[in-house]
């Protein structure tokens, strides 16, 4: 796995919860485009949400938690408890956008919150 910076790492944790439904963004990409608006230009954002979906989409699901663990690892190193807390919710608001929690989402989304909690 790569080096990521923590704005990277919380962009790929947020595409892993969106896609780990087996749908298509939808309601979840308004969250995962919030979340790097501050990081990206908007034009951008577009093109690079939609590669990194199809990228995501190509892998099995193991490797989807390898990549989800390593973010996880990735961001945590880098960020403060406010900034993790912060993107807990964000995490939490993109799942539920849909209105629905699928057991796949509900699986990233509890490993995301036992792993910063173990280590905290």
């Amino acid at each position: 796995m790569s080096t990521l910076n923590k704005s990277t790492a919380g962009y790929k944790m947020l595409m892993i919860l969106a896609i780990a439904d087996g749908s298509h963004l939808g309601s979840e990409k308004k969250q995962i485009i919030n979340f790097l608006g501050d990081y990206f230009d908007p034009e951008f954002l577009e093109a690079a949400i939609h590669s990194e979906q199809i990228r995501l989409e190509s892998l099995h699901k193991d490797d989807l938690m390898l990549e989800f663990r390593d973010a996880m690892n990735q961001f945590y190193r880098q960020s403060t408890p406010e900034e993790r807390t912060r993107f807990l919710q964000q995490a939490v608001d993109l799942v539920t956008a849909d209105d629905q929690v699928s057991p796949e989402e509900n699986l990233f989304l509890n490993r995301l919150f036992e792993l910063w909690a173990e280590t905290e």
